[in-house]
């Protein structure tokens, strides 16, 4: 439709262009304006249903592929998820704080036996 619409507006100034007369002397069925067509937004709610329902659907059989095809390791308990996010946490701010050679060694003493008693 577009399209449609450019070629008329070219035909219309090449009729009228040049030669002093106006555009309808030539062309005189064409005096009427061509309507505006309103674009239509892409993203509209349909569409982005359907693409999420895709995304979803996809994202779902491949994880299920991967389970059955590999071997993953099991994700443990938000619980404990959080629990050892706080640890890093904490251990993130006493490393920014200034320690004494010995300190530091007790530290790093520490938290190798806690890996060693984790595993």
């Amino acid at each position: 439709m577009k399209l449609l619409g450019v070629g008329l507006q070219l035909m219309k100034a090449r009729c009228g262009a040049g030669n002093g007369r106006p555009s309808y002397s030539c062309c005189p069925e064409m005096q009427d304006t061509i309507p505006y067509c309103p674009k239509k937004p892409f993203w509209n709610f349909k569409r982005t249903l359907y693409f999420s329902l895709l995304t979803f659907g996809a994202g779902i059989y491949t994880g299920i592929y991967i389970s059955q095809n590999y071997e993953v390791p099991r994700v443990d308990d938000p619980q404990k998820l959080v629990q050892r996010m706080n640890e890093k946490i904490r251990e993130l701010i006493d490393d920014n704080k200034k320690k004494s050679a010995a300190e530091q060694i007790v530290h790093d003493i520490k938290k190798e036996a806690k890996k060693i008693l984790d595993d």
